[in-house]
Order: structure tokens, then C-alpha cells, then sequence
């Protein structure tokens, strides 16, 4: 089943006329404006409540763990550095004791 594309075209452009038309006409209505006003302050206000709800209790915000992740991320790295280094730095070869050292000092 094939489409023809100038209708797919056509459709799509008189969904996006009517789209318009509508929302046009839903911002030039007083009350849908108010409302919308309204909605936003609401959402504010909640966002400011459950805010300080989550400070009382002791909950980390957004800003805080982010913070925190990175300075985890730095030290972790400080730390990779470190064993990359020590990695690299040779050993010193291992005094082995001498044969018959004990025995000798034991008689």
C-alpha cells in the first residue's frame, strides 16, 4: 500500500494552519490566560513547599548531589593517578637473606 506524499504533505500542512488557528485562538481568551497564570503560580508554590519539606528532613538537593558526584569523580581520579604512579615507580629488589648467616651466628 503506498502513500501518496503530496497528501501526507497537505495533511501535515493544514494540521499545522488549524493547530495554529486554534491556539491562536486559546491565547487571545482572557480566561484560558488566567487560568494558565494561576497554573503557574501553583506550580511554584508547590515546587517551594516540597523544597523546604526536603531541607527539613535533610535531603540533599539537586545542586548538593551534584556537587558531591563531582568531587567524587575528582578524587576517584586523584586516586587513579596515584596507583598509576606507584605503578610506574620501580620497586627496590628484595633483600634476600644470606645462607648460612643464622647458622654462623648460632654457633
Amino acid at each position: 500500500m503506498t502513500v501518496d506524499r503530496g497528501l501526507l504533505d497537505r495533511l501535515r500542512t493544514r494540521g499545522e494552519e488549524v493547530l495554529t488557528q486554534v491556539s491562536a485562538e486559546i491565547m487571545s481568551n482572557p480566561g484560558f490566560l488566567k487560568a494558565m497564570e494561576s497554573a503557574v503560580r501553583g506550580k511554584q508554590k508547590l515546587e517551594e513547599a516540597a523544597g523546604q519539606a526536603l531541607k527539613q528532613m535533610n535531603v540533599p538537593t539537586r545542586t548538593e548531589l551534584k556537587r558531591a558526584l563531582s568531587r567524587i569523580e575528582t578524587l576517584e581520579r586523584e586516586v587513579a593517578a596515584l596507583k598509576a604512579r606507584a605503578r610506574a615507580r620501580p620497586t627496590p629488589p628484595r633483600k634476600r637473606p644470606v645462607r648460612g648467616a643464622k647458622s654462623a651466628a648460632s654457633k
